[in-house]
């Protein structure tokens, strides 16, 4: 009896985090994890063009589902967004603020990178 007890929990948490994992990426939590600085502190003016630059990133990332592209396309488009995202915020932030700011930030965003590729977005 405990071992069928067990096979059904363990394959109703299979079922659980499989279809957790099919529903995506939305908006707001992907906004939220790219607005994160990690404790780099940022001006007004700074906060703003780093929201800005993410709200942009992200508008663009949903558009790409309703291209119809492969996926080896797919993921060259998402890494030229992310890439237009870098130097957008080099920019405007300078290049030393910036640079603090990716150091703190570029495993988060590598893994990020990577769930969107994965992903399929949800609005």
């Amino acid at each position: 009896m405990k071992k069928i007890i067990l096979k059904v929990i363990l394959i109703t948490a299979f079922f659980i985090s499989s279809a957790s994992f099919a529903q995506g990426i939305n908006k707001k939590s992907l906004l939220n994890e790219l607005n994160k600085t990690y404790g780099v502190a940022l001006s007004a003016d700074e906060k703003t063009y780093y929201e800005n630059a993410n709200n942009a990133l992200v508008l663009e990332l949903f558009g790409l589902d309703g291209k119809n592209l492969s996926k080896e396309n797919r993921d060259k488009e998402i890494d030229k967004l992310f890439d237009k995202r870098d130097k957008t915020l080099t920019s405007s932030l300078g290049i030393n603020k910036y640079s603090d700011i990716k150091a703190r930030t570029d495993g988060k965003t590598a893994e990020t990178i990577k769930k969107v590729k994965q992903a399929k977005m949800t609005p």
